[in-house]
């Protein structure tokens, strides 16, 4: 027989959308919720398709140590934010007497929360500290939306209104581009979706220099266990694609500010950097093949690298434009030959010890990364 909850509420309504505001119990969370996942290797458009990151088990028994020690001590649990829920798929409707029900056969997308209905599951299941059960947490359902509607709240309650990772919210603005048109992206994050589905592309091409090689918003780095069953796995998943993302912001906006796209549209813009970027990086692994092979045990493909080397990349562009060369790979190998620093993988290799790397390693910090690209630029008129 499927439960159901009766829960009192009251009706909000802001610019023509309407929102139940209630409350239920941290133990019923889990049971009348449900979370849709991100999956890198889904289409967009697939119905399956998700916009929440995998659940992140460190974040989950840190807030159920929060919660101990909360308890331990006598200090009040105080939780004001509240779970936002969406009432897709369900007939949630406010009573005349002031309550909805819900049904377990009919559970609702979870749009922001999913950590602490899962770390309120956690610590009354596994921990034993059954007396959260009860514990009242405040809710928002939204109603009337699809789940786009529901990817675009993640992205603004993500996004906008809190300072988290960007590389899921990237991947949504992408989703949303591809469901509803470019248009429906404001102009100022279009370099986001380009960015993102050009690091998609990169990742998954198996004959690329980035082969699973960026840990993506629906992935972790691989784990000891993993490793020791597959010892090549160490020199995979290197960079997240947050850093990849933002380092490739300058690029697609030299190629966008100066038309070398075939028109203004997202997919002219994806393709010439995807070339591009590609291109340059296939010649610096002609130049240093040893710093792909063993990615792990060389900065070339980690923050330090791709930040340095995207902004060289531009200067070299840059020139290479004026110089009437094109951007192909064979090209940009000719141009980096002149840069001695691209030809000796000790420069860019990580030490046992602090400080026995080579000089890349001591550049810890974006002004550090400038740095070095404006040294590796110099090597060119040395």
């Amino acid at each position: 027989m499927t439960s159901s909850i009766t829960l009192p509420a009251i009706e909000a309504k802001q610019n023509g959308t309407s929102l139940i505001i209630t409350k239920m119990k941290a133990g019923d969370l889990a049971k009348y919720t449900i979370v849709h996942h991100y999956d890198a290797s889904a289409k967009p458009d697939d119905a399956d398709q998700g916009y929440q990151r995998p659940e992140e088990m460190p974040r989950i028994k840190k807030f159920a140590n929060w919660l101990r020690q909360e308890e331990d001590t006598g200090r009040k649990v105080r939780m004001p934010t509240a779970i936002l829920l969406s009432g897709r798929d369900s007939n949630v409707t406010l009573s005349g007497n002031g309550t909805i029900t819900l049904r377990e056969d009919q559970k609702l997308p979870l749009i922001d929360g999913q950590h602490r209905t899962r770390g309120f599951q956690y610590v009354i299941n596994d921990k034993g500290l059954v007396e959260f059960a009860d514990y009242e947490v405040p809710v928002v359902i939204m109603l009337d939306l699809n789940k786009l509607d529901e990817m675009r709240q993640f992205s603004v309650v993500n996004g906008t209104q809190k300072s988290v990772r960007t590389d899921l919210v990237n991947m949504i603005l992408t989703q949303l581009a591809e469901h509803e048109g470019e248009d429906a992206i404001k102009t100022t994050e279009h370099w986001k979706v380009v960015v993102s589905r050009v690091v998609v592309a990169l990742n998954d091409d198996p004959t690329g220099p980035w082969h699973d090689q960026i840990v993506m918003p629906d992935k972790k780095t691989y784990s000891k266990e993993e490793i020791e069953a597959n010892r090549e796995l160490r020199h995979r998943r290197v960079i997240r694609a947050t850093s990849m993302m933002q380092s490739l912001k300058p690029i697609d906006a030299y190629l966008h500010e100066y038309g070398f796209a075939a028109d203004d549209k997202l997919d002219a813009r994806v393709r010439i950097l995807r070339d591009v970027v590609d291109a340059y990086w296939r010649a610096i692994r002609e130049l240093m093949p040893e710093c792909f092979k063993y990615s792990n045990d060389y900065v070339v493909q980690k923050t330090p690298g791709i930040f340095a080397l995207h902004q060289l990349g531009l200067r070299v562009m840059r020139d290479m434009h004026i110089g009437h060369r094109k951007w192909t790979q064979d090209q940009f190998k000719q141009v980096l030959l002149d840069c001695d620093e691209l030809r000796q993988p000790e420069y860019w290799k990580i030490g046992d010890q602090p400080g026995e790397g080579g000089d890349a390693t001591r550049y810890g910090s974006m002004k550090g990364f400038s740095e070095l690209a404006a040294l590796l630029y110099q090597s060119f008129k040395s």
